[in-house]
């Protein structure tokens, strides 16, 4: 028996959530694309979601949720960090981290305000902080409570590439400090590289599978194909004219400023990051010098999604698109069609020497 056990069925609108992980006292990654049922999950998790069908989780042997139970989110001792933060803006940073807690569990509070580096700002309104402060106080609201399982709901993603890396290193420091179980959710390859114990792969509203983490950036894995979301790729980085570029074997292309590092590498690009460019439409200047034409090798289409496998320079690319898209351009197998991505939307994990 794992440490946690989680299995739910959930329908909400059009969206069908059907899915069951397991993990143990660690990191895990709920890793996919936007849309996907990540953010769900962890509302199931904590309660904040009653599944319409069935539910079971279990939580170090202790049944919160089966077929005839249901514990309140209060009596779950589950917290969960949002993406906005929810603090509440009309309180001090003491009284944001107090507030869940009560009075009595002061001195606890001010542990935790101290730990995380905001005894000089405890006095402080949010709207008054920086942005890694707001999350900062997030987080110290979060622990103090001194939680079985930590959820964090893409914490880090509005902040800069430096600030972020920063409070991810603090993050597993916290987990290797405090024994807390996290499960972090994102869609940003280098969250997954730096946080995850466990990184399961998430599309569609359930899990397709984990990535063995080992041979994340093995660009002949068939992990990538079968879980079916995301392109790995091996090649190189390298600083040209005015730009740092990432060369493979079918092309190259340019690579957001914040990559420095020269050397062998591996790039990631989401399937659904991937443009399929217009013929009669001009090319959005943030895509203009990363183009690249291939053969489609494989086409088909789910609900309201086309995906293709197109082959660039002996390697298949997965690419995700709306189907209306496909309707427009009226893609075939076999046919020639030219792919963009923008530098914002490639990330790079250089290769361990």
């Amino acid at each position: 028996m794992s440490w946690l056990e989680a299995s739910f069925q959930h329908q909400e609108g059009s969206f069908s959530l059907s899915t069951s992980f397991s993990m143990e006292k660690e990191i895990g990654v709920l890793f996919g694309p936007s849309g996907s049922g990540k953010s769900m999950t962890l509302r199931l998790l904590c309660g904040l979601i009653k599944p319409s069908g069935l539910g079971e989780l279990k939580i170090d042997g202790r049944a919160l949720q089966g077929p005839d139970s249901w514990t309140r989110p209060k009596d779950r001792n589950i917290a969960i960090v949002f993406q906005d933060l929810a603090l509440f803006p009309h309180m001090t940073v003491k009284e944001n981290v107090l507030f869940p807690l009560g009075k009595r569990a002061r001195p606890e509070a001010l542990k935790w305000i101290k730990r995380l580096g905001l005894e000089e700002k405890a006095g402080e309104m949010p709207h008054r902080l920086s942005g890694g402060q707001r999350q900062r106080v997030a987080l110290a609201r979060a622990l103090a409570s001194s939680p079985d399982l930590l959820l964090l709901d893409e914490p880090f993603s509005a902040l800069d590439t430096p600030l972020r890396r920063s409070l991810r290193r603090e993050l597993k420091d916290l987990h290797r400090e405090t024994g807390t179980p996290m499960i972090y959710v994102t869609h940003q390859m280098e969250d997954v590289c730096s946080m995850g114990d466990r990184v399961f792969l998430m599309r569609e509203g359930s899990i397709s599978g984990e990535v063995d983490l080992k041979n994340l950036t093995s660009a002949d894995s068939a992990s990538w194909h079968h879980l079916g979301w995301g392109n790995m790729v091996e090649g190189s980085v390298r600083k040209g004219r005015g730009a740092t570029v990432f060369e493979w074997p079918g092309g190259s292309v340019i690579l957001p400023p914040s990559v420095k590092e020269e050397g062998p590498a591996s790039a990631f690009v989401p399937s659904d990051r991937i443009s399929i460019v217009y013929p009669s439409i001009p090319l959005d200047p943030s895509f203009v010098e990363n183009t690249m034409t291939g053969t489609v090798i494989e086409r088909y289409i789910m609900g309201r999604r086309c995906h293709l496998q197109v082959e660039i320079g002996n390697h298949l690319w997965q690419v995700e698109f709306p189907s209306t898209s496909y309707e427009v351009l009226g893609i075939e197998e076999g046919s020639k069609v030219t792919m963009a991505v923008r530098p914002k939307d490639i990330s790079i994990i250089p290769k361990r020497r």
